[in-house]
């Protein structure tokens, strides 16, 4: 891993950390979703941070909920949220999946802009992450499912997956630089 990235990696906290051997190692807790389990192995200039199912600073009386994991490579950084059909595609509170999906990832965006400030005023270094994509993962079986005439209209980018019957998925750096 390049320099810069490997320090920036080494001064975070090791609860954002999900790295297992030479793989990164995302698990979704969500029982209803197809999606249980995704691992990156770990190859090039990048890392992997997971998020809990919801963080909480000490400043906020209730939970911030969060996207799944953050990929942060040297030229972008990808915020990804995993969801399932049939119950992703059911709106909870009035709320559209895709939305929550989108609000998930700008939390995760702030959270993750703070962290690099904090770094950059920590080390006096100039850490920058301008290229960021916010990205929603579902299984390819639920994409007649998801049709919705507000996909279109949602900063999301929407990339189906090939998951096995376990719900387990195999993904490296190139499948979000596509």
């Amino acid at each position: 891993m390049r320099k810069d990235l490997q320090d920036f990696y080494s001064f975070l906290s090791e609860e954002l950390k999900c790295k297992a051997k030479n793989y990164y190692i995302i698990e979704e807790i969500d029982n209803k979703s197809r999606i249980k389990k995704v691992s990156i192995k770990q190859k090039e200039n990048f890392f992997v941070l997971k998020q809990k199912d919801q963080f909480k600073a000490g400043l906020f009386k209730n939970a911030i909920q969060s996207c799944d994991f953050i990929v942060v490579s040297c030229d972008k950084v990808y915020f990804v949220e995993l969801k399932s059909a049939p119950g992703d595609t059911e709106y909870d509170n009035d709320e559209n999946p895709l939305d929550k999906a989108l609000k998930q990832c700008k939390s995760s965006q702030l959270l993750f802009d703070y962290l690099c400030s904090a770094y950059n005023l920590q080390k006096s270094v100039n850490l920058n992450f301008e290229n960021k994509q916010f990205i929603y993962l579902y299984p390819e079986k639920a994409i007649e499912e998801k049709k919705s005439t507000e996909m279109n209209m949602n900063p999301l980018i929407q990339i189906p997956v090939k998951c096995d019957e376990n719900g387990y998925i195999e993904l490296n750096l190139k499948f979000f630089k596509k």
